[in-house]
């Protein structure tokens, strides 16, 4: 039984890869209050602002999909920050307005920014970009056409399972360079809106680009991308999604989506509650439901590269 497991193990490390963990050092600090989490190199080829979903936190720079991200873009040289939206009920981005004074979000990320031009090695003309996740990819489209608008050198945005805000859509239109990224099985942003809004910034002659992710069959592999999860936890996890009736044993889903979220699982009890947390994303990743993602990593690092 020990020399199965180990093998199993080796089998699950060669083909996962390595587990997604930070390659850079967080800097964490507070902004008039809000929560900042940041990275800033010596000399940013690029700023990228970071903004989360509903119910999100400056956090979402630390969730799981957003450091595989966020390690090929600080590995490409760029810096990023992340903070809280002002509404810290819904924990919702202001969409409404293009306004620098009058969105009290763009007020306080104008503030911000000139904050990080003064104390850091962010330089007023270094190239800003935008990626943000369903509620954060609106306000992406927000930030960045106000701020290009404004006269900030915005260079290009990546916006996550969400569309352009009506106030930009309206409002003549996102003329700043955006990487789309969709699932094809999003029940909360529908992929086929997306590529409408990806259609339509291309008709206009914006370079875009669009990424809509497929569903895939689960793997133990997957949950190898979890940092402390080794590769008996793997599998066990995995075979308690099968063990639901969820998935067959190849890893084909076999049920409604909406019913594997819902279905009674035993995970093993050796897994930490944030360790299930990304359990759980790691699933709808797979799924191609309403989940960052960063499969489309490279894409997006190249994105950038040629905007900039």
């Amino acid at each position: 039984m020990r020399v199965r497991s180990l093998l199993v193990a080796l089998l699950l490390v060669a083909s996962a890869g390595c587990v997604v963990e930070p390659s850079f050092t967080y800097s964490r600090s507070t902004f008039e209050g809000f929560d900042v989490v940041a990275y800033v190199p010596a000399e940013p080829v690029g700023l990228v602002y970071v903004f989360h979903g509903t119910g999100g936190s400056a956090r979402f720079a630390e969730k799981l999909e957003t450091v595989d991200l966020l390690n090929t873009l600080t590995g490409r040289g760029y810096a990023f920050v992340a903070t809280d939206s002002t509404d810290r009920v819904d924990r919702q981005w202001a969409t409404g307005s293009r306004s620098l004074t009058d969105n009290a979000d763009l007020a306080r990320l104008a503030r911000l920014h000139a904050h990080l031009v003064a104390t850091t090695s962010v330089g007023e003309t270094t190239p800003i970009m935008a990626a943000g996740m369903s509620n954060g990819a609106a306000f992406a489209s927000v930030f960045a056409q106000s701020f290009a608008d404004a006269g900030y050198p915005v260079r290009a945005s990546a916006m996550f399972m969400g569309r352009i805000a009506p106030v930009v859509r309206n409002g003549g239109g996102l003329t700043v360079p955006t990487y789309f990224v969709a699932g094809e099985n999003d029940p909360v942003v529908a992929a086929s809106a997306i590529s409408f809004d990806h259609a339509t910034t291309r008709g206009a002659g914006i370079p875009t680009s669009l990424y809509v992710a497929a569903e895939k069959p689960l793997t133990a592999a997957r949950f190898l991308r979890i940092p402390g999860v080794d590769g008996s936890e793997a599998q066990a996890t995995f075979d308690a999604f099968v063990s639901t009736g969820s998935f067959a044993a190849d890893g084909t889903r076999l049920v409604p989506i909406e019913d594997v979220a819902s279905a009674p699982i035993t995970f093993p009890a050796s897994l930490t509650g944030a360790q299930r947390a990304d359990v759980r994303d790691q699933v709808e990743v797979v799924l191609a439901v309403h989940e960052m993602r960063a499969d489309a990593k490279v894409g997006i690092g190249n994105f950038f590269d040629a905007h900039r």
